[in-house]
């Protein structure tokens, strides 16, 4: 059997182990400040314990894993395949080339273009959306302005953060970012998105003039500057990224296994 190799852009589903099982940044300090105490009561006695056992048990896949992991073994063996569409993919997918544009201007990099090589090693695999001569460029279209993050300071989906440290592992860039951008919805999705409240208001077949005036507000970006409809994430790789995601990778092989 060929080893599983999990792609790029689902690969944070794997990262975090389970919680009950695996011992957190702060419990371990809590641990190690009970290890240099000389005497304990015994109710940190009892926690000393308990966090010792937590310290030295083998690393479990959390819920999220296993239910990743099982979706693959049925696309894999079965051809069973989740559905996976929704507006926001839909968008995605037909701005794409307004956002890769958009971001070759704001970051004042020369021309870019949709990357289509796709790449692998014997642990992941996945195709970025751009590269350039040392970096890897991903780009991410906000349904709305209601959900870009004009104000956010730093990446908060890890999700994406280890999607682009996969890249950069694949491809031997060294530099990466993640840009969101705000470029103006397809009309057919407008009007999509107008049934759709319309039917949730019960106005039947027809749409009211104030849900489609409601909508095409939502949406109206005009008087949001050019310049601030992208914001950029540089995202860093380091040895021990490299070495975090390839043990990432094995448990969920052994995994796999177990459901064959």
């Amino acid at each position: 059997m060929e080893e599983l190799k999990i792609r790029a852009s689902q690969l944070g589903k794997l990262m975090a182990t389970d919680s009950k099982t695996s011992i957190t940044q702060k419990q371990l300090v809590t641990l190690n400040g009970l290890l240099a105490k000389i005497q304990l009561t015994e109710k940190q006695a009892e926690l000393r314990d308990v966090l010792l056992l937590k310290r030295d048990a083998e690393p479990e896949l959390s819920k999220g894993a296993k239910s990743y992991i099982t979706e693959l073994y049925l696309e894999r063996e079965f051809g069973i395949k989740q559905e996976i569409n929704s507006k926001y993919l839909d968008k995605g997918n037909e701005v794409e080339e307004a956002s890769i544009e958009l971001t070759s201007i704001l970051l004042e990099k020369d021309f870019l273009f949709k990357n289509d090589e796709y790449f692998e090693n014997d642990f992941v695999q996945g195709t970025p959306d751009v590269l350039t001569g040392d970096s890897v460029i991903d780009v991410k279209s906000s349904w709305s302005a209601a959900t870009f993050p004009f104000f956010d300071t730093e990446l908060k989906n890890s999700l994406y953060e280890w999607q682009l440290k996969a890249y950069m592992w694949l491809t031997g860039r060294t530099k990466s970012f993640l840009c969101y951008c705000l470029v103006p919805t397809p009309q057919n999705l407008i009007l999509d998105e107008m049934r759709r409240v319309s039917w949730k208001r019960g106005e039947g077949a027809e749409v009211s003039r104030e849900t489609e005036d409601e909508v095409i507000k939502y949406f109206d970006i005009s008087k949001i500057p050019t310049e601030k409809r992208i914001k950029a994430f540089q995202v860093d790789l380091t040895v021990e990224d490299i070495q975090k995601m390839k043990a990432a990778v094995k448990m969920p092989r052994e995994f796999y296994k177990t459901l064959s």
